[in-house]
């Protein structure tokens, strides 16, 4: 998408939208990523885009496991190691290493759950699981970014002589500084460094009573650093050793290095995906954050918003703990043009700016602040015009500056574009601008482009209601109290309540008397009615929301007996099998003291034990009868089909005789997908009880 004009993305702050997304980056240059976003020009890209933080968005709300991917920032070894006869250090290894093992990690596991992120698997790009970078450089650096002493044969007998020479000089360094300590020949700092080498810190008055070279004093003279002539020898061994170890340690460095220089597109590659990841983690985040989703995506031009937010609005207003009013907004090939009017302050420009800015962000890949069943488009054109325009460098005024602007939305407008006015037509003479504004909506409307457009004009409100493609739209003011409701209603024109407010503060009655004779008797008509209207209107919603209020009361109502229903029928069945219960042993009692008289009185008991086999054989029959496989199918199906009346995706259940309440979050047929904390488990609806109780978590704790 195409945004016209240098400013036009600040006009509708996109500036702070993208300031609010970099704080949830981790890597420079995830950071810089959020800094340059705009608007994509490739529809598949883009489509990509929203989808990739769709899932990764989904997977945090669910609070499912995903690994994390947070390593230094390795940019920058990654060019040098292109680059022939470059040399890294042992950390750039280190970050090198981290980077390789994230990316095959994350690379494992979105292979394993391709179904679940097929979209944030094609970030992966052209990335190949590989375990050899990690091998190279773990055969070489350790896990505390050092060469390891078994790099190299020559490394390791280096190592073992220094520190055998070092051991010996530190006992012999030990035994000097308690010599000369008893003899008092010693600074309270005993020893130190200097030019690299190990010097005793002696006062200066006593430094030819000790044997050994003179490295240097302090600033004040009064300490001279000495080099104890015994240990001038093991520290020249020792140095000797160093400039050793140096040397191997660098010649491994070069030839990993060199080793590695092979794999050096690879961990570019690395890089960038890393960095990708990074950004599409905090693109959903930030969703996170404003309850943002995807909506629906349409091929055809259509703007349908149901409980949208302007995201900084709600931010603001989260901090304050105060409610934000969402937007309810719908523009189709029916209803292209949006003319919204009503009273200063109502909210008309937020309305449009929030239809801007959340199309600005949906084609920068970013979730928006609605509800998942909205829908939008992607327009190939965006163009605005809100706020002072005056020119100084081109000396315009604003309304020559206005009219600039309209001639380029007609030059340029096509059913693709969206434009964005506010006030429209104001700036100059009103009854010329009125004209010109009409004349302009016109051309515009004959373009076939989108466009919301808030005004005060008569002239254009009358030319909406007969326009096909172009409605009336306003925003609600309650004129008891004279404060805005901030809530936008389509098809009807508002009033700018201009005398109303006027009197309501004060206003003197034979000045509002002069002013309403002046005013034209049709143009005062129409707006009385439509104060009235909106007050009809107030009064409407206010009914509506008292009905809504009662219908929840009354679906809370019945769903809570439904589940009381549920439970006492569930509580009957049990009372029902342990009566049968009972009854089968109560007539089991009565047949076995039956058969204990029969058994004392007659003489023939083979005729008793006959008699009881086949009571027993009747018994088994009748129960295998019941648990026929037919029978059993059909006691199973009956139960599927009540499970699935009660289970349903967003649902809370368990595992038959568990005590972990887990979210469905798919349903596949007869299998069931369910979210246990970081598990995700596929179960039959058969093993799956539903959980009624809203209070408990998916911890199964309450």
């Amino acid at each position: 998408m195409q945004i016209h004009g240098e400013d036009t993305a600040e006009m509708f702050e996109f500036d702070k939208v993208l300031e609010r997304l970099e704080q949830h980056c981790r890597f420079p240059s995830s950071k810089q990523l959020a800094k340059n976003l705009m608007p994509e020009s490739y529809r598949d890209r883009l489509r990509i885009m929203l989808l990739q933080t769709d899932e990764y968005c989904r997977n945090l709300r669910a609070g499912a496991y995903f690994p994390d991917f947070l390593t230094e920032d390795f940019e920058q070894e990654a060019l040098m190691l292109a680059k022939e006869g470059s040399t890294l250090t042992e950390l750039q290894f280190a970050n090198i290493r981290s980077a390789s093992e994230s990316s095959n990690n994350l690379l494992k596991y979105l292979n394993t759950h391709a179904l679940a992120f097929p979209n944030l698997l094609l970030a992966s790009g052209e990335i190949y699981l590989t375990d050899e970078i990690i091998v190279l450089i773990s055969n070489i650096i350790d896990a505390q970014a050092q060469v390891k002493d078994n790099a190299s044969r020559e490394l390791a007998e280096i190592r073992s002589d220094l520190n055998h020479k070092r051991r010996e000089a530190d006992k012999k360094f030990r035994s000097f500084i308690l010599e000369l300590k008893k003899k008092g020949w010693l600074r309270d700092n005993e020893e130190n460094f200097y030019n690299n080498r190990r010097v005793l810190s002696v006062p200066s008055e006593y430094r030819r009573e000790v044997s050994g070279i003179l490295h240097g004093k302090s600033d004040s003279g009064k300490t001279s650093f000495v080099e104890p002539e015994a240990m001038v020898e093991l520290n020249n061994q020792i140095a000797e050793l160093e400039q050793m170890e140096r040397m191997e340690v660098m010649r491994l460095l070069r030839e990993l290095t060199g080793n590695l220089r092979p794999f050096s597109k690879l961990i570019l590659q690395y890089h960038s995906f890393l960095t990708e990841m990074d950004f599409i983690r905090a693109k959903a985040i930030f969703a996170t954050e404003l309850n943002a989703h995807l909506p629906q995506l349409e091929k055809n031009s259509v703007i349908e918003l149901h409980d949208a937010l302007h995201p900084l609005l709600f931010l603001k207003n989260k901090t304050l703990s105060k409610i934000t009013v969402p937007l309810n907004i719908r523009m189709d090939q029916e209803h292209r043009i949006v003319i919204i009017s009503g009273p200063n302050a109502g909210g008309k420009s937020i309305t449009l700016k929030t239809v801007g800015l959340l199309q600005i962000m949906l084609q920068s890949g970013l979730l928006i602040p609605a509800k998942e069943s909205s829908r939008m488009c992607f327009f190939n054109h965006f163009m605005a015009d809100i706020g002072d325009s005056q020119s100084i460098e081109n000396e315009l005024s604003t309304y020559s500056s206005r009219l600039v602007k309209m001639n380029h939305f007609i030059r340029t407008a096509n059913n693709r574009t969206l434009i964005l006015i506010d006030e429209f037509g104001t700036g100059t003479d009103p009854e010329l601008g009125g004209a010109i504004a009409e004349t302009v909506l016109e051309e515009l409307n004959i373009k076939k482009c989108f466009g919301v457009f808030t005004t005060h004009y008569t002239n254009i409100k009358l030319m909406a209601e007969s326009l096909p493609g172009v409605q009336n739209a306003s925003v609600l003011f309650d004129l008891d109290t004279l404060s805005p409701k901030y809530k936008l209603i389509q098809g009807q024109p508002g009033a700018s309540y201009t005398f109303e407010v006027a009197e309501r503060i004060g206003t003197p009655a034979h000045i509002l008397q002069k002013a309403r004779a002046k005013v034209q008797r049709d143009k005062l008509k129409l707006n009385t009615m439509l104060a009235g209207l909106h007050k009809q209107k107030n009064i409407q919603d206010l009914q509506h929301r008292d009905l809504q209020l009662q219908k929840e009361k009354t679906k809370q109502a019945e769903e809570k007996y439904l589940r009381l229903a549920g439970k006492l029928e569930s509580k009957m069945a049990q009372e029902a099998e342990k009566r049968e219960e009972l009854r089968r042993f109560a007539d089991l009692g009565r047949k076995m003291n039956s058969l204990i008289e029969e058994w004392e009185k007659t003489k023939d008991r083979k005729e008793v034990i006959r008699k009881f086999v086949g009571s027993l054989t009747a018994q088994i029959k009748k129960k295998a009868a019941e648990n026929t496989p037919g029978k059993v199918a059909r006691r199973r199906e009956k139960l599927i089909e009540k499970l699935k009346a009660e289970i349903r995706e967003g649902s809370l259940v368990r595992m038959l005789k568990g005590k972990q309440v887990g979210i469905v979050e798919e349903i596949r047929k007869n299998d069931v997908v369910v979210i246990f904390g970081n598990l995700r488990v596929t179960a039959t609806f058969e093993n799956l009880e539903p959980v009624h109780n809203q209070e408990e978590d998916v911890s199964g704790k309450k």
